[in-house]
């Protein structure tokens, strides 16, 4: 091959290839860059350049083995894995970024915050290790959040009551809990490993039910007196202040000075702010007591009537003579 080396053009210095239309490039007699007729290039070893550029209104692409694999559109939306890029960084596919400890992360280092995955574990790890917090939101509105004290809020951004979770519904329904055996709890509650009760079904109804087993208990005796602490009992009707709707049963505390196991928390306590928090009442405590003392009563009665039957029998065989 025979190339022509012009270097009087206003274009600059013009190598020519001879008729075969290929152009050969050679560096120590070892072809370095080949021009095909159809000006594709290929380099034999590594190319270092500071800027690649497409043409006009056309997208940059780089190859490998003959695929696409990184795209810059005409709106510099870069793809990889895809030739249409959406967003200013758009990748179809996995991402392996970081790797720290064995463990893989993608980090965001305006917050500190990373997703990230334990390889020895294989726990999947959203972490944000400010003092943010972790939002989660649809479109433009934030539908659920864990604070930085690990507070877990659905529906809003308060805590109530200094619980763990709280579900802030609006005028709509909380939660929904959903079963289908009816031999499985909708909840199991816990004192350390110990289930103190659950919320049941048997397909109809609902069942709230509280630990109650032999097995848990000691000093078993039957209950007496009962008639004398329900007529300790104070039964009342009142309005709520809240809506000022009707309601009837027991004040807390009165309650408590009676049947204590009835009731929970402490005669005018407040919280943090100085908010009321308030006592709260179980009367299924009172279901044993009621039955005793029915029972007792009961007792009465037929002792009662067995007096009367005899005293009438005495009556009957006086007034007879």
């Amino acid at each position: 091959m025979v190339a022509t080396v012009n270097a009087s053009t206003s274009a600059g210095v013009v190598i020519t290839p001879d008729n075969s239309g290929v152009l050969a490039l050679q560096s120590s007699s070892t072809t370095a860059v080949t021009l095909d007729a159809s000006q594709n290039a290929t380099f034999a070893g590594s190319v270092k350049t500071n800027t690649l550029t497409s043409a006009s209104a056309t997208a940059l692409t780089l190859q490998s083995a003959g695929t696409t694999a990184i795209t810059v559109d005409t709106s510099q939306n870069v793809g990889i894995g895809t030739a249409s890029p959406t967003q200013k960084l758009h990748v179809l596919g996995a991402m392996l970024i970081g790797n720290y400890g064995g463990n893989q992360y993608l980090y965001f280092d305006s917050t500190s915050a990373y997703v990230g995955r334990n390889s020895s574990t294989g726990d999947i790890w959203l972490n944000n290790s400010g003092s943010q917090n972790t939002i989660f939101g649809v479109g433009s509105t934030e539908k659920m959040r864990i604070d930085s004290s690990g507070n877990l809020l659905v529906g809003g951004t308060t805590v109530y009551g200094s619980c763990k979770t709280t579900i802030d519904s609006g005028s709509g329904n909380s939660l929904a809990i959903r079963l289908t055996n009816t031999g499985s709890s909708y909840t199991l509650f816990y004192y350390n490993s110990t289930v103190t009760g659950s919320i049941g079904t048997n397909g109809t109804t609902t069942s709230f039910n509280t630990s109650s087993a032999y097995r848990l208990k000691e000093n078993i005796a039957p209950m007496t007196g009962a008639l004398a602490t329900v007529a300790q009992l104070k039964p009342v009707t009142y309005k709520w202040k809240s809506n000022g709707s009707d309601g009837q049963g027991f004040i807390a505390h009165e309650l408590q000075a009676v049947v204590p196991d009835c009731v929970t928390g402490e005669k005018d306590a407040v919280d943090e702010n100085g908010d009321i928090k308030p006592q709260g009442i179980d009367v299924s405590f009172l279901v044993a007591t009621l039955t005793a003392a029915l029972q007792e009563t009961k007792a009465l009665i037929d002792t009662q009537a067995a007096t009367i039957t005899a005293l009438t029998a005495r009556i009957v065989a006086l007034e007879s003579k």
